[in-house]
């Protein structure tokens, strides 16, 4: 009786916690509505299976700003979707990933940095030499400390965390200094291990990461207790990387009291400053001639660790192969990893200086698209600022001589409307101006009735905001009308 009280509970967490985290219930609560039994336990079961893959897929798919990726986030909060389109899924992330790496060796060679082969398997890049310590990573690097100190005092240990935060890096780390310790070390990506499914490894020390990979896949559970169980012995480590807890999958008792008797450590994404001091410390190995508000610009827009270091390389990359001395606009222009914007489509871009939205603009416009801008920038100023020229209005209730547009909702849109026609890309910041001036609501109105208009022509409509100055809730409703670019 209490083991099954133990289950009923266990459903109505999973139940609260899946609600919770936004993900569409509504088949699975209308079948305990109408008590089909049957099928209650058959969607519990599916869902079950689908989210904790969900959550893999959105930890990868949010490293990406392209419309179909967009289009695959919004899948994941929907599992009988995300179960139908999973193979298109799986192949789009392939591919990816197949171009980052071909990329990334392309990207060191051009900028300059060495890359050895190494028996363990150990990125000669990751050491504790140019690792950061923050407040998202203090108790992670303490840990680390204590077992390279005294091998097998802590095991396993688990570090986890969102992607980007800095795990491959700490786990390498690790490696290095056990390596000085003249242990034998080996790294391995989960990946390796599904394909060998080897469990004797004959070494002092074993990094994994992507440990999530194996705990996702229950055939693999006894391979884990394997690997777990041989890594218990005394003198020998295991130190494992995941996205998430361990105590996140069902694993059977055995397994998860062998994970549990070690220590779990979360890693935090660095702070705006932490940040700061990582990017320059890779500029400094790099030892490249970068402005300060280049790297000031980096940190402020991007808060992805490993997509900060991948970026800093390819500007300096870039400015080789141009011959030119990185700047805020080479950096926006990369951050946006080109997206291609599609005809009848409004698109947001959240970032608190236009960078990326002026470069998606004069992409567009370069397409043959004729641009138009409604912008709370003094015209003048503007096109000095972004070299464009033509259709520059100003948002401003000011007296002016210069082209203009007040805030007053009727006569933007009227405005608007008389380029609806034909092959316009429309540009608009100010949104908290206009708020400013009317009510959020009536702001939301009208963005709801431009896209509504704009999705039955061959415009393209670009809405550029700070979300920094905007409330958060009209900042997710502008989210859920308009495509995040």
């Amino acid at each position: 009786m209490s083991s099954k009280k133990e289950r009923i509970e266990e459903i109505k967490n999973d139940l609260r916690r899946w609600h919770s985290e936004g993900y569409d219930l509504d088949l699975i609560l209308e079948s305990l509505k109408n008590r089909d039994v049957k099928k209650f336990v058959e969607l519990y079961k599916k869902y079950k299976k689908l989210i904790p893959e969900m959550k893999r897929y959105e930890e990868i798919l949010k490293n990406y700003d392209d419309p179909q990726a967009h289009r695959y986030m919004k899948m994941l909060k929907k599992p009988l979707e995300f179960e139908e389109n999973q193979e298109d899924i799986d192949e789009y992330v392939r591919k990816k990933r197949e171009v980052e790496e071909s990329e990334d060796e392309i990207l060191n060679l051009l900028a300059g940095v060495k890359s050895e082969e190494v028996s363990s398997g150990l990125n000669p890049e990751f050491t504790f030499e140019n690792y950061v310590v923050h407040d998202g990573n203090e108790l992670a690097y303490t840990a680390a400390n204590k077992i390279i100190e005294s091998p097998g005092s802590i095991n396993p240990l688990i570090i986890y965390g969102e992607s980007g935060t800095g795990k491959t890096h700490l786990l390498n780390a690790i490696g290095h200094k056990y390596v000085e310790k003249n242990l034998r070390v080996i790294y391995k990506n989960s990946e390796e291990i599904i394909l060998s499914r080897d469990v004797n490894y004959d070494v002092d020390v074993l990094l994994i990461d992507d440990f999530h990979l194996l705990l996702e896949r229950d055939e693999l559970h006894p391979l884990i207790n394997l690997i777990v169980e041989n890594f218990s012995k005394e003198g020998k480590q295991l130190v494992v990387a995941s996205n998430f807890k361990v105590d996140y999958y069902a694993v059977e008792p055995s397994l998860r009291a062998k994970l549990e008797s070690g220590i779990s450590v979360k890693l935090a994404n660095p702070s705006e400053d932490a940040r700061l001091k990582i990017l320059k410390i890779k500029v400094t190995e790099l030892n490249v001639d970068i402005d300060e508000e280049v790297i000031l610009y980096l940190t402020k827009n991007m808060g992805n660790l490993s997509r900060l270091v991948s970026t800093i390389k390819k500007i300096v990359a870039f400015s080789k192969i141009l011959g030119e001395k990185p700047s805020i606009s080479m950096a926006a222009d990369i951050i946006k990893t080109r997206v291609s914007l599609q005809p009848g489509v409004s698109y947001l871009v959240e970032e608190e200086k236009p960078y990326r939205s002026i470069s998606y603009f004069k992409e567009t416009v370069e397409r043959g698209y004729e641009g138009v801008v409604i912008t709370r920038i003094n015209p003048n100023r503007f096109e000095q600022l972004y070299n464009i020229r033509g259709n520059v209005y100003w948002l401003t209730d000011h007296p002016t001589s210069l082209k203009s547009v007040p805030p007053v909702l009727e006569n933007i849109n009227y405005f608007l409307e008389g380029y609806l026609e034909g092959k316009h890309v429309l540009y608009m910041d100010g949104i908290d101006f206009l708020m400013s001036k009317n009510t959020p609501d009536s702001v939301i109105q009208f963005i709801r009735h431009m896209v509504d208009a704009i999705s039955e022509t061959r415009v393209i409509l670009i809405i550029s905001i700070n979300p920094k100055t905007i409330e958060e809730r009209y900042v997710k409703m502008m989210e859920r009308e308009l495509e995040i670019a």
